[in-house]
Order: structure tokens, then sequence, then C-alpha cells
């Protein structure tokens, strides 16, 4: 009887260890909303992560507040942003001022609108005078910047349209013809899903059919559908991460599907320009949010989903764990059952592991605070990368390459590492690309990955002449960042001065051969260089055109550089 007490007793504790309670609900002043948007942000760079909430009170009125974190309390404070409900908001550094800006779309009782607020400082924004499509209630936006010009671009969709705006980088925004689906209460999300260097576009919502999921590749700015077999919803969530830690971002859709059920699904991306179905095993979640966070600090992303679920009535907010075998088990987080809802993440005490903000209606308009204690509880601190090293630059004409060596990190594997660039034409400046990070420490100001993704790499397009200086953090999967690597630099010369591709060569890859047509019946001298600088092909020609196999080379962007006929041509390629 006594063992069997003791082996009881065994089992109560192991238990206790292995479900440990790491949330708990903070008292706070926060408004209770429901229908609306929540961003976890630094918005007055002092290092502390403050609080945008914005949708509907508990009165039915449109509402929106910064709240500043002083010190780990947050504190309201007269923005300036007025309020809009069934909204969605995003934040990104659009004027590349060093300072978060936020664009927010929904209703108030004038009708849709489509606001972008610039922050001018102490927690201050202004409306600007910019012509946005209002896509109302349910609609979605996402910043990215799709075209490599180191500016954010806005994509917004809903009531069954869907506008592309590039960033004129003088305030100014265009419109861009870029033939993307119009959809009915999406979600939008941009990542580089083929590791080419350039934003792609995930959309899923009410295309037509009740719930569709549309992948767009961009190519140089082009935009062209990926025709793959991923099941859509609508009215749920969709986002970009890489839970298998391979390099290649996957997703994670929630919604409703053509029955009308909340469905949830996990899909693999295969590096191929394929997906296939994770049996993830997750509940249906509908009307609410879903996020991939490494909340554990184990170096792979878990799952939140927060909405309604099947049957009448039924909501829940559920955290899975990534047991690192591509498969997820229930946390029991005891975290609040809420829909219409919204989260933010974010490490607002700055203890190394990241809390929640949580947003939604059950029975009342409710926002929870939940502080996570992972370091009480348990589980591991977080620490951060190493700083990336040795690096690169290629320059052609206005084309502009810059890369660097992998970083490491004790949680996460250097595949999952994302990157962070700085970029300015001065040293040390960030008038060309802002990090939404402290250029001095490296502390992030927004809770998410960098902004190259997982590539080891950064492509520039359409540069001016001038001299550009840039600096570059790794971001592990719990988003905590390194410090700054050493400056580099490059120059973008005169367009007179640069030696241009020649029209007459062709060079292209087809089958995993690299073809190159047009050469001279003159020797000719073929190299290829990797983003490292690594030349992984020297060889010559006499004839026309030259055939080189490619099967053996890891993906990714190579330079082909061929001397002939007394010119220089170079070219990018992507393998």
């Amino acid at each position: 009887m006594k063992k069997l007490y003791l082996l009881i007793l065994h089992a109560i504790v192991i238990t206790g260890i292995t479900y440990a309670q790491p949330f708990i609900n903070i008292s706070s002043s926060l408004q209770g909303i429901g229908r609306g948007s929540v961003i976890f942000a630094d918005f007055n760079n002092d290092n502390n992560l403050d609080l945008f909430i914005a949708g509907q009170d508990g009165n039915y009125n449109p509402f929106a507040r910064i709240y500043l974190n002083e010190n780990g309390s947050f504190v309201a404070t007269e923005s300036g942003i007025s309020g809009l409900e069934n909204c969605a908001a995003a934040a990104a550094d659009y004027d590349l001022d060093g300072l978060i800006d936020i664009v927010i779309t929904g209703a108030d009782f004038d009708g849709n609108k489509t606001v972008l607020f610039k922050n001018a400082g102490n927690g201050q924004f202004l409306a600007m005078p910019v012509s946005f499509y209002a896509a109302g209630a349910g609609g979605d936006l996402a910043w990215g910047d799709y075209n490599n010009d180191g500016f954010p671009d806005l994509v917004i969709s809903g009531n069954w349209n869907t506008m592309l705006y590039a960033n004129n980088g003088d305030g100014t925004f265009s419109i861009v013809e870029a033939g993307l689906i119009g959809m009915n209460s999406p979600s939008l999300a941009w990542g580089d899903c083929d590791n080419d260097g350039d934003l792609d576009l995930l959309m899923v919502g009410d295309a037509g059919s009740v719930g569709e999921t549309y992948i767009y590749l961009n190519n140089n700015g082009i935009f062209n559908r990926l025709e793959v077999p991923v099941e859509g919803a609508v009215g749920g969530d969709a986002q970009w991460g890489d839970f298998d830690n391979d390099g290649n971002i996957d997703i994670l859709i929630t919604g409703k599907d053509a029955s009308l059920t909340p469905v949830s699904y996990v899909y693999r991306n295969n590096g191929d320009n394929t997906f296939g179905f994770a049996n993830a095993g997750l509940t249906g979640t509908a009307l609410g949010p879903a996020n991939w966070i490494d909340f554990d600090n184990d170096g792979d992303l878990d799952i939140m989903l927060s909405g309604q679920n099947a049957g009448c009535g039924n909501a829940s907010t559920r955290l899975y764990t990534n047991n690192g075998v591509g498969d997820f088990s229930e946390f029991p987080a005891g975290l609040a059952y809420v829909e219409r809802a919204a989260s933010a993440w974010g490490d607002y005490d700055n203890d190394g592991d990241y809390d929640l903000v949580l947003t939604g209606i059950s029975g009342s308009h409710t926002t929870k605070l939940y502080r996570n204690d992972l370091n009480t509880s348990g589980f591991q601190q977080n620490t951060p990368p190493t700083i990336p090293q040795n690096l690169y630059t290629y320059v052609s004409g206005g084309y502009a390459v810059i890369s660097w060596q992998r970083s490491t990190d004790a949680q996460s594997p250097s595949e999952a590492i994302t990157y962070n660039v700085m970029m300015g034409t001065t040293s040390g400046s960030i008038d060309k690309i802002s990090p939404m990070a402290n250029p001095a420490n490296g502390q992030r100001y927004a809770a998410a990955p960098g902004n190259t993704g997982q590539n080891d790499f950064m492509v520039f397009r359409n540069l001016a002449p001038g001299d550009y200086y840039f600096r570059v953090q790794a971001i592990d999967q719990a988003y905590a960042g390194s410090d700054f690597s050493e400056e580099g630099s490059f120059t973008i010369l005169p367009t007179s001065a640069a030696t241009l591709p020649a029209d007459d060569l062709k060079i292209f890859v087809m089958d995993h051969t690299l073809i190159i047509h047009g050469l001279k019946n003159t020797p000719s001298v073929v190299s290829i260089i990797s983003l490292t600088g690594k030349t992984v092909f020297l060889g010559q020609s006499t004839g026309t055109s030259l055939e080189i196999p490619m099967a053996g080379y890891a993906s990714g962007i190579y330079i082909v550089k061929v001397i002939t006929d007394g010119r220089v041509v170079a070219k990018k390629m992507i393998k």
C-alpha cells in the first residue's frame, strides 16, 4: 500500500511539473472590447512594448486607444486615433522615421473607413490624408515590402475587393494593378514561401465559394497564383510560420468551411512550391485569431486558437505545444473563452517570455492581460541568437544583394532564425529600411519575425545612385533579437558607369539546368557565384550556347557572370 501511495504521489508531482500553469491573469484597466484588433508595439521607443486596442466597446460604440507601458503598467493616453469596430489593424514604420505607425480598416457610425495614422512621438498620432480602399466590417490589411525598395507597401481586402498600394517613399501611395482576387471576410499574410527574396501573399476567405485559399507567388513584383490543394475557410485567420524548422514557412488556417463548420488546418511547405496537409489535431475555430508563437521558449512554434467552436454557443481559447516532431498537444493554459476575438503576444515585462493580450465577447466585452511566468514554471529562459557575421554585397546597376552567414541559437535551430536589416544612405541611418528595433542594442519594437524572413540575404531593386550602409540582426522563434552586426556598405554607380546586361544574352533555368543562349563564337568565361561570394562553377565555352546541370546545387539565389566578346554580363538566377 505504501509503495502504491508513493507511485501515485510521484505521478501527481510529475503531472504538476508538466502542466505548471505559467499564465497569470493580471488585473488591468484595459477597455473590454470585441470585434476588434490589438497590437503590441513600442510606440514611443523606450524599450517597453505598448498596446493598441481597437474595436467595439461594451456600449457597442467604436473604440480605439493607445496604452503606454510605464514600468509594466499600461496607462491610457489620448493618442488622436479615432475608433472603428469590426476592424483590422496593422503596424509598420511606413515612412522610415524610426516610429511605428498604424493603419486600421473597419466601420463607425459614418460608414466604412480605412485610416493611416502617423506616429508623431510620445503616444500621439496624426491621421494622414491618404485615400485607401475602405474594406469595412470584416476586412483585413497587411504591410509588406513586395517590390524590395525598402518602404512597406499595403494590401487591403474585403467586401469583394482587394487593393494593393505601393509606398512611394514620400508619404504617398499608388494603386498597383496586381490582379489579386477580391474576397469577403478575408485574412491576409505576407511571407516568402519560395525563399527567393521577395514577399509572396497568402489570402484566405470567401472568393465566391465560401472558403478558399489563394497563394500568390511574387516574381519581381508580378503576382501569379500558385495552384495548390490547400483548403480554405472564411471568418477566421491565416498565418505563415515555420513549425517544423526546416527553413520553409508553413500555413495555419482557421475559420468556417463550406458547411459553416469551424475548422483549423496546418499545411506543411514541402520546399518545392507544394504544400501537404499536416494532421495537427486542432479544434476547429472561427471568429478569432490563430497565432504561431513559441510561448514555452523551446525553439519551435506553438499554436494558439481563440473563437467559436462547433455547436451552439461554444467558444474556447486553446494553446497547443509543438512536440518537435510535427504534431501538437493541447496545453491546459486556463485562458478565457471568447469569440469575435483578437490577440497579441509580446514580452511587455521584458523577462524573456511572451505575454498575451486577449479580447473578445463572452457574455460581455472583455480584455484579458496574461503574464507569462515561464521562468517560474520549470521552463527555460530564452536567449537571443548570435550576431550575424561575414557580410557580403553584390551590385549590378541599380540592383543589389546583401547576404551574411547564418546565426546560431541555444533554443532555435539555425534554419528557423529570421533576420532583420536596417539600411540608410548615411552611416547608422534607417532612411532606406526601418528595422523596427533599437539599433543600439537590438531591442525589438515589435513582436514579429525579421524583415527578410528566414533568408540569409536581401534583394534590392531600382536603387538610386549613391552610398548605402546596412547592419543585420538575427531573431529566434521567440522573437528575441541579437545585437546588430558590424556595418556593411555598397555603392550604386550612375547608370552610365554601370555594367549592364546585354539584351541578346539569355540566361535562365529550366529543369534544373542553367541555359545560356546568345554567346559569340569566341571564348567565353562563365562563373556562378553564391550570395556568400563563393564561386561554385567556373568554366569556358567556345559555342553560342551553354548548358550547366544544377540538380546538385542548393536552392537559392546565384549570380551568373559571363565574360564574352569584350563585355561583362551579370544576372541574378534563382535555383
